[in-house]
């Protein structure tokens, strides 16, 4: 299975935010074809696929992302 490289400048757009192909959430990251993708969903359907190309009918599950809950003082 090949790797994706991450360390690329265009792999992260400053101009705009766009979801996820895989799993919906905004994103500043792209994946090698530019197509809006967080490292680890990429990754996630990259290891899905058997080291096959990324295809959206066949990637994995949704991504479960922690939410940033603010605790509140008791």
């Amino acid at each position: 299975m090949a790797a994706l490289d991450w360390r690329d400048a265009r792999q992260y757009d400053r101009t705009r935010t766009l979801s996820c192909r895989w799993c919906g959430h905004p994103t500043p990251l792209r994946d090698e074809q530019r197509r809006p993708a967080h490292k680890v969903c990429a990754e996630a359907a990259t290891n899905n696929n058997d080291g096959g190309p990324l295809c959206q009918e066949t990637g994995p599950p949704p991504i479960q992302h922690r939410s940033r809950e603010l605790e509140t003082p008791a």
